[in-house]
């Protein structure tokens, strides 16, 4: 029956650093196997065969029938028959997986197979001139606030992706052209897809055997993928006295099941959690996890637990996340801490910005000193900020007609839009920014959405900045609104005053319409301006370029201000994507 498969060109490479066992072999397809029905279509360990090429393999295939209910019925005994199979083939010091409906068949073989080096995988055929064609990329910021994943597709991506956005980005799948052939990796699974016609199995296992060679002999030779962050092993950042600062846990995946009624959550003692505290755990679980030695802080509570690393795995202890309980299908049971330590649903920073830890894998920013200039250019030290008691000044007598002089809102409205011929006070309810400012006069109109932040004394730790960023990036696809929702927000919100005082919303406007033609200068000039304005009076630009120009030497900055800096990346790459130019007011 070998003779007569007929695959497509679709496998996981692993290095071999000992040749598999019949007994590995045959414990393991015992047990990927036990709930099949009937026979074994075919069960084969361990046998060795030569192609027509004279390429010399060892090859184990099984492959039996199953029973399922159907994808797309849910609760019903209605059953779908179908052969799942599992094929190994050995070749020399290298193992290529094939499969179908088996699930992670590699963790079987643990003891005797490597991942490939991540950036061999990357730079597959890279020396070859292949032109990228579609590249998925993961985030390397700890913000909730930003888009996580992303997908690019184009003929040819080469030259297009700025290296701005690419640098901070993990690629986590591609496809490239090499001459006519199409090849798709995904690094972070070991796979390699051949886009070719379903293969015979001699052409099938020359195929591996070619592909494990060029695997072995790539250099990092991909101009395009140079780009991106670089793999770096996580004992080479804690050899040299680096240390995580902070760490953000993704459970969407255990939430979707809980809201969906799949999943329950239970203490020790097994009472189920309630409605509130199942929001209050994944809401605070949202935030960054701020880490100081052994002590962990979300949203300004102590966690009890430590971050312990190994040579190439962070693991987190927690008493709250080891004691709440996971039941699915009234079944498997599991603790969310030991959810999040076997699957490593986070992303951790270091106290060198340079440095991130994604799902199992560390990776390292080269680019960042280099840019170290063109992130103290977007802050602005010329505003007077002296003299601000709070961001409103609540609470607001009835008769007032502008905030209190001694207000962030009053001083950003003074000095920041003045030379604007419309502003709108946005603040409260259905937020899209504290004040939207058109300028619909000047030769380059603008719009600039402006979000501000008052603290009582000057700080640097990354809670406040935070709060900040993650309201204006929330909101940046607010930069490209249709006039429609500017109309609707008119209709609800702006035509009233403030509150409950004679504050106007709007100054500069009498009505809709002159608000629409404002929105239509700036609309309809291609070279019209947006602006996303951070105004953080309690950042001294001075202090911040100092840490800078530490990073710059090589030298360590305070842990604090390494998150301050992600956060600050994070918002220049984010606005750079949608074509928005990003400027933080700030003090000297």
């Amino acid at each position: 029956m070998i003779n007569n498969l007929s695959l497509s060109k679709n496998a996981q490479f692993y290095e071999l650093n000992k040749a598999l066992t019949k007994k590995s072999i045959e414990d393991t397809f015992k047990e990927i196997s036990k709930e099949r029905i009937g026979n074994y279509l075919i069960n084969e360990p361990k046998r060795n065969y030569t192609t027509a090429s004279g390429k010399q393999i060892t090859y184990s295939i099984v492959s039996y029938k199953i029973e399922a209910e159907p994808s797309f019925l849910a609760g019903t005994l209605v059953k779908e028959q179908k052969y799942a199979y599992l094929l190994l083939i050995e070749s020399d010091d290298a193992l290529a997986i094939l499969k179908k409906y088996v699930d992670s068949p590699e963790k079987y073989f643990s003891s005797f197979i490597d991942e490939f080096d991540y950036e061999k995988l990357c730079h597959f055929h890279g020396d070859k001139n292949p032109e990228y064609e579609r590249v998925t990329m993961k985030n390397m910021s700890i913000s909730n606030a930003v888009i996580r994943s992303r997908s690019l597709e184009a003929k040819s991506l080469n030259g297009i992706l700025s290296s701005n956005a690419s640098s901070r980005s993990i690629p986590s799948s591609f496809r490239m052209k090499v001459g006519e052939d199409s090849y798709t990796l995904t690094p972070s699974t070991s796979r390699v897809s051949h886009r070719d016609k379903k293969s015979a199995f001699d052409e099938l296992i020359d195929w591996i055997v070619e592909t494990k060679e060029e695997i072995k002999a790539t250099t990092n030779q991909s101009e395009f993928l140079r780009n991106f962050a670089s793999p770096i092993c996580l004992q080479d950042i804690t050899d040299i006295g680096h240390q995580v600062v902070a760490i953000l846990i993704d459970l969407t995946e255990i939430e979707t099941k809980v809201l969906d009624g799949v999943a329950v959550l239970s203490k020790a003692d097994g009472s189920h959690l309630t409605r509130r505290e199942i929001n209050r755990l994944f809401n605070q679980l949202k935030s960054p996890i701020l880490v100081n030695g052994n002590l962990l802080k979300v949203k300004g509570s102590t966690l009890s637990g430590k971050i312990s690393y190994s040579k190439t795995l962070i693991t987190i202890r927690n008493k709250i996340l080891d004691g709440i309980f996971v039941t699915e299908n009234n079944s498997e049971i599991y603790t969310i801490g030991r959810y999040i330590n076997k699957e490593k649903p986070f992303s951790a920073v270091f106290d060198s910005p340079n440095y991130s830890y994604y799902s199992k894998s560390c990776f390292e920013d080269k680019h960042l000193t280099n840019n170290t200039q063109s992130i103290l250019n977007i802050f602005d030290d010329s505003y007077n900020f002296s003299g601000i008691r709070s961001e409103k000044e609540k609470p607001h007598a009835a008769n007032l007609t502008r905030f209190p002089a001694s207000s962030l809102f009053r001083k950003v409205e003074d000095q920041y839009c003045a030379p604007h011929n419309i502003v709108i006070c946005d603040d409260m309810c259905d937020e899209w920014a504290d004040h939207i400012a058109i300028d619909s006069n000047s030769t380059i109109p603008s719009i600039s959405f402006i979000h501000s932040k008052f603290t009582k004394k000057e700080t640097y730790g990354a809670s406040a900045f935070h709060d900040i960023v993650a309201q204006a990036l929330k909101n940046i696809g607010r930069t490209q609104a249709e006039k429609q929702l500017f109309k609707r927000k008119y209709d609800n919100e702006w035509h009233k005053s403030y509150e409950n005082t004679n504050i106007s919303r709007i100054t500069g406007a009498q009505n809709w319409r002159e608000i629409e033609i404002a929105l239509d200068t700036v609309n309809q000039n291609p070279n019209s301006i947006k602006k996303i304005v951070l105004a953080t009076p309690f950042l001294s630009k001075a202090k911040l370029a100092a840490e800078l120009n530490k990073l710059t030497l090589g030298q360590k900055c305070k842990p604090h201000y390494v998150q301050l800096i992600w956060l600050i990346n994070t918002f220049i790459s984010s606005c750079k994507e949608f074509g928005v130019q990003a400027h933080i007011l700030c003090k000297p």
